[in-house]
């Protein structure tokens, strides 16, 4: 394989997708050191500078490692490092015209909860809950579960009551009204009632996606979670070299 000086792509991406493919054929199996940045140069005709500038992009793809005085070497699988995404639930968030909200609770709770436990409540002070099934092309995906203290001039309770809002925070650009969250992914099966909204078998097994959201004076604002079957919400993460 040669650099193609007609071509609109730069050497240095050619040269890139050259040692890429060479790695995920096996030429240079993990652990390997790649050649020297000269020599690279040398094989294929351009300057050192572009060779430095692939091996750059190697390295920002988590392709290789430098090491310092010694040369770079082909990255080993490391499954530590592997990230899974809520790809196709966000996919399927993102199709807008299709998607639709059925309210199916919103009242003001004052019994002890967990809930109050997460946003750091007292037990006599009240929350708001809002309970929504969401349709994408008219069959239920998701039940959204949500609380947020019970403050009429709160932004937050805004964004509970809204019925697209806090997926738009989850999946989309964000929403004002909070500054950060954190997700927990659990599994759980479905009781009765969560099964007959979902038309889902009962006790089916289904991943539960909690969320806490905090304000811009980082007190938790917003808990909850959503109900997912795992057919809606598939896990996965590739690890190792993809040249694709």
């Amino acid at each position: 394989m040669k650099i193609d000086k007609e071509s609109p792509l730069p050497a240095y991406a050619q040269l890139a997708n050259m040692l890429r493919t060479a790695i995920s054929r096996g030429e240079y199996p993990p652990g390997e050191r790649l050649p020297a940045e000269l020599t690279l140069a040398k094989s294929h005709g351009v300057s050192a500078m572009t060779a430095r500038q692939a091996i750059n992009m190697l390295e920002e793809e988590g392709l290789v490692d430098r090491k310092q005085g010694k040369g770079t070497y082909i990255r080993k699988i490391g499954v530590s490092s592997s990230s899974f995404t809520l790809d196709p639930l966000t996919n399927l968030f993102a199709d807008k015209e299709n998607l639709s909200v059925r309210i199916i609770k919103t009242a003001i709770k004052k019994t002890p909860g967990p809930e109050k436990e997460a946003l750091g409540l007292l037990p006599n002070q009240p929350v708001v809950l809002v309970e929504r099934v969401i349709y994408h092309c008219y069959q239920p995906v998701t039940l959204h579960v949500a609380y947020t203290k019970f403050d009429p001039k709160s932004p937050s309770v805004e964004s509970m009551l809204d019925t697209v809002v806090l997926t738009e925070l989850m999946f989309h650009e964000g929403n004002a009204n909070f500054k950060r969250g954190v997700l927990h992914l659990i599994p759980a099966q479905l009781e009765k009632r969560e099964a007959a909204l979902l038309k889902l078998p009962e006790n089916e097994s289904v991943f539960r996606l909690e969320h806490l959201y905090y304000d811009f004076n980082n007190a938790a604002a917003a808990y909850g979670w959503f109900l997912v079957s795992h057919k809606k919400m598939t896990l996965k993460s590739k690890i190792g070299i993809w040249n694709d």
